[in-house]
């Protein structure tokens, strides 16, 4: 059988892509949005999506960049859709699966996990998206750009800003 060179690369199936990248996309949801049931929306609204343009992807970029982009843009509708209430600190992420090696640790974990994703919650908007999808979500410089439809220096400028304004809210906890 002949190999053809003009064939484009295939693109992985949807079920793969959702395997990949459903958590992210909820994080990233959550993290914009600040409830849960929201997060879990922009989910369901970014895979249909997908679904529904799959085919149109032309390997510009990565395809997580291409995927997290869409995600982006449905928990940006989200905020704009929804009635604005503070977010409850019980819906909070909660400290998660480390290691803890006394009742004190684990009460301290769970304190400064509680003020990170407190102190998250009240960045601004765009320098919230870049530090959860460069620092959380652990995309490249240039596929955070690429998400936000801002350049490289912009991502690196909104990033310096949100690790200046959470060491400055979390410096009890850094010392």
């Amino acid at each position: 059988m002949d190999s053809f060179p003009d064939m484009p690369t295939p693109t992985p199936s949807v079920a793969v892509l959702f395997d990949q990248f459903a958590d992210g996309v909820y994080t990233l949801g959550y993290r914009i949005l600040g409830d849960r049931h929201l997060a879990e929306d922009v989910v369901q609204e970014t895979f249909i999506k997908v679904i529904r343009s799959l085919g149109t992807y032309l390997g510009e970029g990565s395809i997580a960049a291409w995927l997290y982009r869409i995600g982006y843009r449905e928990a940006i509708a989200a905020t704009r859709k929804r009635r604005e209430t503070p977010l409850d600190p019980d819906e909070m992420l909660e400290a998660g699966d480390r290691p803890v090696t006394s009742v004190e640790d684990a009460v301290l974990a769970a304190e400064l996990t509680r003020r990170l994703d407190a102190a998250v919650a009240r960045l601004a908007e765009p320098l919230r998206s870049a530090f959860v999808l460069r620092d959380i979500e652990q995309l490249s410089t240039n596929d955070v750009a690429r998400v936000l439809d801002i350049s490289t220096s912009a991502v690196k400028m909104r990033l310096a800003r949100a690790r200046q304004a959470l060491r400055v809210e979390l410096n009890e906890y850094l010392q």
